[in-house]
């Protein structure tokens, strides 16, 4: 049972230690029950001998790859920090990424991940309106490249796996990134509609209850204010270092480049011959599709689509071990990475306190 002092630091943060044991748990089960049935259901008696085919020369590349993919996270948050906080080191920003990407892990939706990387700013001295800042100019990089990166991708895959299904997985992706870009743009530049609109629903809904009027209303208020002050703060850094919008949008196509190539180098590791840009299209689809989904880490959805999408690309031998190692470097290594971060900085809450 935990002391009083652990207790009492808990109630500071935006998440707890029975919230991060419990997304543990659902993350690891979901994952393990998936694998189990995507082994089942593709094993044909050969996983054995695709383990021991496997190349070390391109899992050391996939290693490689990972680390990258850890680096460019955090530069991406840093391009900002350190114009806001001259001097700071580059480590806080990774250790950030890290942090998003454990508690985005056992969290639905990624809800935790944001959460998380402002915890670890604001404990490394920076104020949170800044590290608020700093994730939402990323952010919208993100919602703007996914659309583009998506429509790409469906173009190149569209004829070389001609499935109905995927059809229907890009056009759904598209249309939430497309929906929530366009809401998120009027909400920035014309916060007062968004405003009308809430207050709208408010008149509605207060039909049935006039206590969720007032609160709906109170949020639609609170919500236009957030966004007005969030707009500023942006517009203020920008007009400043005008550079770093575009920079933090070509990172972020380095950054998500960079964990579609893993793919690729995934199949070659396997000794898989396939077309380079088949893989990175069908990556592309599987992240516009996992950014939402609802599960902790995309667990279960995740390795489903994978396995789903490119089974048309490799044999039934390969589609588990390849989404194993694919969900492994990209997520399961740098959420325990990120699990050591995330309990270090709440360590440090207790011996402070």
């Amino acid at each position: 049972m935990r002391d009083e002092k652990e207790q009492s630091i808990d109630k500071k943060k935006p998440f707890s230690r029975k919230l991060i044991k419990k997304g543990i748990f659902y993350f690891v089960a979901i994952s393990i029950i998936t694998m189990v049935g995507i082994f089942l259901h593709t094993n044909t008696g050969n996983t054995l001998e695709v383990w021991k085919g496997i190349e070390i020369k391109f899992i050391l590349i996939a290693i490689a790859i990972m680390l990258v993919d850890l680096l460019v996270g955090g530069w991406r948050n840093h391009i900002f920090a350190r114009v806001l906080y001259p001097g700071i080191s580059q480590w806080v920003s990774i250790k950030a990424n890290l942090a998003n990407i454990f508690m985005g892990s056992v969290t639905p939706s990624q809800s935790g991940g944001g959460l998380a990387q402002f915890y670890v700013f604001t404990k490394n001295g920076i104020k949170l309106g800044d590290a608020v800042t700093i994730s939402f100019i990323n952010w919208i990089s993100t919602l703007t490249f996914f659309p583009i990166s998506g429509m790409i991708a469906y173009s190149i895959i569209k004829d070389r796996i001609p499935t109905g299904f995927i059809t229907y997985l890009a056009q759904f992706g598209l249309s939430i990134f497309a929906t929530l870009f366009t809401v998120i743009m009027i909400a920035l530049f014309i916060p007062s509609l968004l405003e009308w609109i809430i207050t709208k629903v408010a008149a509605l809904l207060g039909g049935i209850n006039k206590k969720w009027k007032s609160k709906i209303e109170a949020a639609g208020t609170k919500a236009k204010t957030t966004l007005i002050d969030y707009r500023n703060n942006c517009t203020k850094l920008l007009k400043a270092k005008p550079h770093l919008l575009i920079f933090s949008f070509l990172m972020t196509i380095v950054l998500y480049f960079n964990k579609y190539l893993l793919a690729y180098v995934i199949v070659l590791a396997l000794g898989v011959d396939a077309d380079f840009w088949t893989i990175i299209a069908v990556q592309a689809i599987v992240y516009l599709l996992l950014y939402f989904a609802p599960t902790p880490g995309g667990s279960g959805i995740a390795e489903l689509s994978l396995a789903g999408l490119m089974s048309g690309i490799l044999a039934d031998d390969y589609i588990a071990t390849f989404t194993i190692m694919q969900r492994g470097f990209l997520v399961f290594v740098p959420a325990i990475i990120g699990s050591v971060i995330v309990l270090r900085e709440m360590k440090k809450d207790i011996s402070e306190d």
